[in-house]
């Protein structure tokens, strides 16, 4: 559900305060900068919260954490046109090869081009992997 994303972004955004609060106290006389996890955490935080209170709340540069969020954005939509898409297979143990297999064949392709084929012989929890397959990634606001 595309709400339950959003009720949990503000418990997160309330721990990770916490935690970058202890990082702050515990590297009082550096000039290190915020670790990236953090970073990583506030940009994520930042596609269901307005990123002015995520900056606010986390103490963070408004500016900055914007230009990460826009950083994330064009990385993914470099990685969606990409004319070669990394290919994984997926094998789990004693899977038959595509010879010997005699179930069906499920093939899938998003608008963006991605393309998603499936082979098997007993039907595994489709609903799932197509859901997680199909789902376009949100994007910073």
């Amino acid at each position: 559900m595309v709400t339950e994303p959003f009720l949990q972004a503000e418990p997160a955004l309330a721990d990770l305060a916490k935690q970058v609060e202890h990082w702050r106290q515990t590297h009082p006389a550096t000039l290190e900068p915020l670790p990236a996890p953090f970073w990583e955490q506030a940009v994520v935080l930042a596609t269901w919260l307005p990123r002015s209170q995520v900056a606010e709340r986390l103490h963070l540069s408004l500016i900055e954490l914007q230009e990460r969020c826009l950083a994330q954005q064009e990385a993914r939509l470099a990685e969606a046109a990409s004319p070669h898409p990394g290919f994984v297979e997926v094998t789990p143990a004693g899977f038959e090869t595509p010879a010997v297999l005699h179930g069906a064949v499920i093939e899938v392709e998003r608008p963006d081009g991605a393309r998603l084929r499936l082979q098997y012989r007993d039907a595994p929890p489709l609903a799932t992997l197509l859901r997680a397959f199909l789902e376009v990634a949100p994007c910073c606001n």
